[in-house]
């Protein structure tokens, strides 16, 4: 079977690292070329350290006849308009989260994929790293008995203000990988949700109604409850965990060692502990990339699909006018 030629659109940490993968590690993919503003491209020509072609016009990618499927890692404000093109292209979509920088822009790329029938997935690696694989097919084979209760929490190192004042904010930015996660584990749907949060670190966060701190309680479709905590501060390194509940016990996925190994003292037991997101799930980034490319090559749609992106946006968008309203807010059906 032939190689699926991809193209990479944005060059930044995560695009790189998809770039990368692509053009590495990932079987049955040949990275075709990517495609960053004109800056970028002339800085990385003159270095040399580019991983593969470079063009400026991501349209020109997108219709370029010998491409057959498209990354989409330009920022969030962009991707509204790059998925609609490639799929109205008739191109294969791997996009990273969220799917669009707005509800109304998410509809509309939900319309649009839908509508071509194009293979599409949304990136939330969480689905593709052995500890959470391993927990849904704990829960799922019945484990822990009926699911009850969920809780989820991400820290991390807060990103400059400048990015946070495009991002959509902390629910959108952090807490949507927690709630999708929550679907996965659980298999029920959130289907209202109550936040809070507070600014304790970045003051400036004020200017654009924004938190650095977060806790959103959330209520399942079949009466379980959860709590997502998430917070750009991380001192200690990525904290990153998954708890759920149920009516004959629990599971908890949070494996925060680099290695497995741990040095013992008579006073203390201590492990090197992952400080970037792009080191803790490096298995899952590449494993997720792998899981599209086989799908797009074997016709099957891909997973998570056009329909977890869009839930992930509509609950991240609740949490966030709850926040600011101070109210239980119902996740709409779409």
């Amino acid at each position: 079977m032939a190689d699926l030629r991809v193209g990479v659109i944005g060059l930044g940490r995560m695009g790189w690292l998809h770039a990368e993968q692509v053009g590495g590690a990932v079987r049955g993919a040949t990275l075709v070329a990517a495609a960053v503003d004109a800056e970028h491209k002339q800085r990385l020509e003159a270095d040399g350290s580019a991983p593969c072609p470079l063009v400026e016009d991501a349209a020109a990618l997108i219709s370029d006849p010998s491409i057959d499927a498209i990354v989409v890692v330009s920022p969030t404000n962009a991707h509204r308009d790059h998925i609609i093109a490639a799929a109205l292209a008739g191109k294969a979509i791997f996009a990273e989260k969220p799917v669009a920088g707005s509800v109304e822009d998410a509809l509309a790329v939900a319309e649009v994929v839908r509508h071509t029938g194009v293979p599409f997935q949304i990136g939330f690696q969480r689905r593709f790293d052995p500890g959470y694989v391993r927990a849904r097919e704990m829960i799922a084979s019945g484990a822990i008995g009926e699911v009850e209760m969920f809780r989820g929490l991400t820290c991390d190192g807060i990103p400059p203000v400048e990015y946070l004042r495009t991002s959509g904010g902390l629910f959108w930015d952090l807490g949507i990988h927690d709630f999708d996660a929550a679907r996965f584990l659980m298999g029920e749907e959130i289907v209202s949700v109550h936040a809070t949060g507070g600014i304790l670190i970045e003051p400036r966060l004020a200017e654009f109604d924004d938190v650095d701190h977060g806790i959103v309680t959330v209520k399942f479709g079949n009466g379980a409850l959860g709590v997502v905590q998430n917070a750009w501060r991380a001192p200690y390194g990525y904290d990153i965990r998954a708890e759920v509940h149920g009516s004959l016990g629990k599971v908890v996925t949070d494996y925060d060692a680099r290695e497995p190994t741990a040095l013992y003292t008579n006073r203390t037991i201590s492990y090197r502990r992952h400080h970037l997101f792009v080191e803790r799930f490096e298995e899952a980034y590449r494993a997720e990339i792998q899981a599209f490319v086989d799908s797009v090559q074997n016709g099957r749609m891909p997973s998570p699909g056009i329909d977890d992106a869009l839930k992930s946006v509509l609950i991240s968008d609740a949490a966030t006018v709850s926040r600011r309203e101070g109210r239980w807010v119902e996740i709409p059906v779409v």
